[in-house]
């Protein structure tokens, strides 16, 4: 019965909190925007060079990758400890496979945000593109991949049973917010960017008069071919929900490790759940000076992480203990 309440309180407390603050959010985006972007993105600019916002833009979308990256290679130690005959070659190649794109990706999207930044201030070095980085992402990841491999081999064999199935509830965490926000929701809303309203702040069409609401459905208003003329991007109409923030929200995964590993020791625990909020907020205010997007598009973005995080948990973690727990 006390495990029904603690669950009980703990939802209820997790929905008056984030209805709060999404109220709160609905009425005052704007304005936040404006305070937190006051000494970071000059008038006219679509871009900033704040070192605080820059570089959390940079790295901001790391956790995903990198969890993706160790739980492939549980994965592949878990295929090479359980499978046989052919099937066992097969499943092991392909998680290493996926190690190595994860880690490839990680270091792509990296120097491409920081790219990006060098040609704002004007650096020559920051046009050097194509093959030769490329190149040096490739190798990075193999070398990646590989090192974490050797890593997890250290661990023992129940302890790569007990994670399998925290490694695939982190690919879902990692692939449904991911698809739902960057590939559906973002589209369908339509929500133009502070920055974007920063570039011609006066402009009936596209300035502050253009702000709209996170619930307001405007879908992707002007072509790819406009929003390049006005913005030199096509993503000016992306800002709901925070794909950067969702992807930070992905480090609430380690809290499933409490779990998996069955972690008894409260500081480790709560090392778990403090690490995870730390990240996400650091990016989600970030994603806010740099005027890329509301306060309540990363709530929604990081919330949405969390939301899948729990219910994969309590699917291939918890085996549904909570569920049960509930019905008594």
């Amino acid at each position: 019965m006390e495990k029904k309440k603690k669950i009980i309180v703990s939802v209820v407390l997790f929905v008056l909190v984030f209805a709060g603050l999404l109220v709160t959010a609905t009425f005052t985006d704007l304005q936040v925007s404006k305070i937190l972007t006051s000494r970071a993105l000059v008038e006219h600019n679509y871009i900033t060079n704040d070192f605080f916002g820059a570089t959390l833009e940079a790295v901001g979308t790391t956790p995903i990758y990198i969890l993706l990256a160790f739980v492939f290679e549980i994965l592949f130690w878990h295929a090479l400890y359980n499978r046989k005959g052919a099937g066992r070659i097969v499943l092991a190649a392909f998680a290493q496979v996926a190690a190595a794109v994860s880690a490839y990706v990680m270091f792509d999207d990296t120097l491409g945000y920081i790219k990006k930044h060098l040609i704002l201030m004007d650096n020559p070095q920051g046009l050097r593109t194509g093959m030769y980085l490329k190149l040096i992402c490739l190798f990075f990841a193999v070398i990646t991949a590989f090192a974490a491999a050797f890593a997890v081999k250290n661990f023992s064999e129940e302890s790569i049973n007990k994670l399998f199935g925290f490694s695939i509830a982190t690919i879902i965490v990692a692939a449904l917010p991911t698809i739902l926000i960057n590939l559906v929701i973002k589209d369908y809303v339509g929500r133009i960017r502070f920055r974007a309203m920063n570039m011609y702040p006066d402009n009936e069409q596209y300035g502050f008069a253009a702000f709209a609401r996170w619930y307001e459905v405007n879908g992707q208003w002007m072509d790819k071919a406009k929003l390049t003329e006005l913005f030199s991007s096509t993503d000016a109409l992306k800002s709901f929900p925070s794909g950067h923030t969702a992807s930070a929200g992905m480090a609430y995964c380690l809290t499933m490790l409490n779990d998996a590993l069955g972690i008894k020791n409260k500081k480790v625990r709560a090392l778990f759940w403090i690490l995870p909020v730390v990240v996400t907020g650091l990016v989600a205010v970030s994603r806010i000076v740099v005027g890329a997007h509301f306060f309540s598009d990363v709530l929604v973005g990081g919330t949405f992480s969390f939301v899948t995080m729990i219910i994969a948990r309590e699917i291939f973690v918890c085996k549904g203990s909570n569920i049960k727990a509930l019905k008594g």
